[in-house]
């Protein structure tokens, strides 16, 4: 042993004897306080959070005491104590708006829904439903603020009322029609072998499912008279879907089921983009043609819709949309709340604000600043971003738009936004791939929405 190793283990047997003579807590109390004595700090990094998340099962449903259900047909809303007038409003305000959406798409819904009235005191932001269900039904739980429970705030205060439920409705009737049935992407996974057969079709499905939602939406704002519950629509309705449709452009027509990766929700904007761009080019009864048509086949899969489509609006659907065009503004825009007019100091109560001005963009040129507020775009009233989507679609080509923006300490004025086209640097259509990321396999029972 050479006197190295006898100091260290001697050492060694020092700190031993120690230890046991005073405790493993002195030495370690003692180890810690040198430590921190000797150690200056830069700064602290603190991080908390609340993990609050309701999920709602089979079991969890079986324990909730209903006082009694209203069935209108198709829609069937269960109540708890104290609710049976506010189910019986929540169920004929869903059958008109599944009236006036069948209308309005041509599209036959066949899938029924049930409505489950949950009061709380404060219902929960966040939340995970995985409930058994018979075949072509889907429920759909709506909180009520215990206090505030009349027809129109709970209808209000849902964000998954009407859009999401007028989606899925809608998607779910076209994969399981008898007749025109639109043949959805499968899946299949064991023993880590995995297995896809992509129809292409997700661009109509997702996309008429979108556009449906839309239009229930518009509906229900139109119907609902509560100016301090606005119906909030904003946080799930994609409000990007012609900008995102220019950018995505014909590979939106390979979008399949088991694509997936972090621009999934892109391509629910550019869907939503497609079929608004039907409507206004060649009419809102050229889409219900579309449905129409579908309807006279057993089933059609992603060539067949294309075919289809091109035929009623009479020019090729890839070729279309690759050669779309939309002015990008470059430029960071938030709608106003009450709690952001509140903090920003804003003398307006609806309007798109302006973070940043892209230097020498568009707005720049225009005389836009930071902090400005769009308020109306070509005389239409903007409160999201979709509003100003659908303004500046409806400009066509025209050079610019006339803007009303409010400004601080300058009220509202008026100018004009020129109207930057994007470079088109695209592949071309006609090679079928896959825009997205290859992921996990979903399994074919209720098609998956992702807002």
């Amino acid at each position: 042993m050479t006197d190295c190793t006898r100091r260290i283990v001697a050492v060694g047997l020092a700190a031993l004897c120690v230890m046991a003579l005073a405790g493993c807590r002195t030495v370690n109390k003692g180890i810690t306080e040198a430590v921190l004595d000797g150690r200056t700090y830069r700064d602290w990094h603190i991080r908390y959070g609340s993990h609050g998340h309701y999920s709602l099962n089979d079991e969890g449903l079986a324990t909730i005491e209903f006082e009694g259900l209203v069935d209108a047909g198709r829609v069937r809303v269960r109540y708890q104590r104290g609710l049976q007038g506010q189910a019986r409003c929540i169920a004929d305000v869903t059958g008109r708006l599944l009236a006036q959406v069948e209308r309005q798409t041509g599209v036959t819904i066949t899938t029924s829904t049930t409505l489950d009235l949950l009061r709380f005191d404060e219902p929960p932001e966040n939340f995970d439903i995985q409930l058994t269900v018979e075949p072509n039904e889907f429920p759909l739980p709506l909180f009520v603020r215990a206090g505030d429970e009349s027809c129109t705030s709970i209808l209000a205060q849902n964000r998954s009322y009407p859009y999401v439920l007028v989606h899925e409705l809608v998607e779910t009737s076209l994969a399981a029609r008898a007749g025109g049935r639109v043949l959805p992407d499968l899946g299949w996974g064991a023993f880590g072998l995995k297995a896809n057969f992509n129809n292409y079709t997700r661009w109509f499905r997702d996309g008429l499912a979108n556009y449906a939602g839309y239009v229930a939406s518009e509906e229900l704002s139109d119907e609902m008279d509560c100016p301090d519950c606005p119906i909030r629509i904003g946080a799930l309705l994609h409000a990007h879907p012609f900008s995102e449709l220019s950018r995505i452009g014909a590979r939106l027509f390979s979008w399949s089921q088991s694509s997936h990766g972090q621009h999934e929700r892109d391509y629910y904007d550019a869907a939503l983009g497609l079929f608004l761009l039907i409507e206004s080019r060649f009419g809102q009864q050229t889409i219900r043609d579309i449905v129409a048509e579908i309807a006279k086949r057993e089933a059609v899969d992603g060539r067949d819709l294309r075919r289809i489509t091109s035929g009623i609006i009479g020019t090729d659907i890839r070729q279309l949309v690759a050669d779309f065009e939309f002015p990008m503004t470059s430029d960071e825009l938030t709608p106003v709340t009450a709690a952001l007019a509140a903090n920003r100091g804003l003398d307006v109560a609806e309007g798109l604000l302006v973070e940043t001005v892209e230097s020498n963009g568009a707005a720049d040129r225009a005389g836009l600043m930071a902090d400005d507020v769009i308020v109306a775009a070509d005389s239409a009233p903007v409160v999201n971003t979709l509003d100003f989507e659908l303004a500046l679609l409806r400009a066509g080509r025209q050079p610019a738009i006339p803007l009303a923006i409010w400004r601080k300490n300058a009220g509202t004025i008026s100018i004009e936004l020129p109207l930057k086209r994007p470079d088109k640097n695209r592949r071309t259509p006609g090679k079928r791939i896959n825009p997205l990321q290859k992921g996990r396999i979903d399994f074919f029972g209720v098609l998956p929405f992702i807002p």
